[in-house]
């Protein structure tokens, strides 16, 4: 139960923030959700893909943090709405940023996309369909909020 509310409460949350610290922070408690499916397996599949993800997870939330307050030192703000037209700007940064939200949101073939769908199959193959589909759904409400 804790595993589909942190998935749903984060993701639907993250939707709403206007500060892109607070929907990464958001979108870090529906990742978590991702994480506890592994963990609610109890299996050895379930744990190695927890880890998978765990690893892949570090890389791709220090990136966009580290992309993140890189373009709140150059500018002075962190609002969502002032990233658009970033890639005139400063175009590395804007690849930064992409490549670590694309791969949060587990777009192929991105590295989050092997850890989900591991983390997905360890769940199946255990029986936790209901979590596989809140996570797959949740996984459509993060790419709609990291790509917009």
């Amino acid at each position: 139960m804790l595993a589909i509310l942190s998935m749903v409460l984060g993701n639907v949350v993250a939707l709403a923030q206007t500060s892109m610290k607070r929907m990464l922070a958001y979108s870090s408690i529906g990742q978590a959700g991702f994480v506890m499916i592994g963990l609610v397996c109890g299996t050895e599949d379930g744990y190695a893909a927890m880890v998978l993800y765990m690893a892949a997870y570090l890389f791709m939330n220090l990136g966009a943090f580290a992309c993140i307050i890189l373009f709140s030192l150059r500018t002075g703000s962190d609002r969502i709405s002032d990233y658009a037209g970033l890639y005139q700007k400063d175009p590395l940064i804007t690849l930064g940023l992409s490549l670590c939200l694309l791969s949060l949101g587990g777009i192929p073939p991105m590295l989050g996309f092997f850890g989900k769908i591991y983390l997905f199959f360890a769940g199946w193959a255990d029986g936790h369909y209901l979590l596989v589909v809140v996570g797959l759904i949740t996984s459509v409400v993060s790419i709609y909020y990291y790509i917009s």
